[in-house]
């Protein structure tokens, strides 16, 4: 496990003056950056071999958003190193040590010059000792749209250098920005504090692509699921993000 403590800054905060849940993302990625720092699986050891983890899917519970200036605790727990795949749990406590939020993920090793996956090199697993597994309702990795969708009236987004990563596609968490934009633009209203979130991706968008977000709102057991589909030109999706 690894974790680091830190406090709610002014501009990782919405028009409520709470965490958005972009920032949120932001936070477990980036503790997985620096768990990862100084080891063979860092980013800059990977690249040297020709090789990156990338992100597959996204399940995150939120108890609750911090507000600015609160202080709380970022963890990571790497729990399963298998084949192609890795698999970490994030979670966020305040001050109290009350869970606030915590997440399951799924990340494959990448073959950069072949752009396809491979299986993650003994090296590179000793670095993630595994722990346990945290406590939640653990959801399939596949997201499927609905048959019905509205497609977002703002029309499509085209890819800017801005929302590119260090890897040069688009950052992971830019995804879920587009799709709680496109749930505003369409009508839907503020997306941005949801008590559950999944995402999953598909492909890699790169700058100049251009992307559609499709909109399907339904009620199940009463609760509202918005899934956005965000698509390329070839109607395919890049990701599909799920907010309830």
């Amino acid at each position: 496990m690894y974790s680091f403590d830190t406090r709610i800054r002014y501009s990782e905060c919405g028009v409520n003056k709470k965490l958005t849940l972009p920032a949120l993302v932001n936070y477990f990625q980036d503790c997985s950056t620096f768990h990862s720092a100084g080891t063979e699986g860092s980013w800059e050891a990977l690249m040297e071999k020709g090789m990156a983890w990338m992100i597959l899917f996204w399940q995150i519970e939120v108890e609750r958003y911090p507000a600015l200036y609160e202080e709380i605790k970022i963890g990571t727990i790497p729990y399963s190193i298998q084949g192609l795949f890795g698999c970490r749990n994030f979670f966020m406590e305040d001050a109290e040590g009350r869970m606030i939020a915590k997440a399951n993920s799924i990340w494959v090793l990448v073959d950069l010059k072949k752009q396809l996956p491979m299986n993650v090199p003994p090296e590179v697993i000793s670095s993630y000792p595994p722990g346990k597994k945290l406590e939640m309702d653990y959801a399939g990795r596949k997201i499927v749209f609905p048959e019905k969708g509205e497609v977002c009236e703002a029309g499509e987004l085209i890819v800017r250098q801005r929302d590119l990563d260090i890897n040069r596609h688009v950052n992971n968490e830019q995804y879920i920005r587009f799709a709680t934009d496109a749930l505003e633009e369409t009508g839907f209203g503020d997306r941005t504090h949801p008590g559950r979130l999944k995402v999953e991706y598909r492909k890699q968008a790169f700058k100049g692509d251009k992307i559609y977000p499709v909109i399907n709102d339904r009620t199940e057991e009463g609760i509202r699921i918005f899934t956005v589909s965000l698509n390329g030109e070839d109607g395919k999706p890049y990701c599909l993000v799920e907010i309830s």
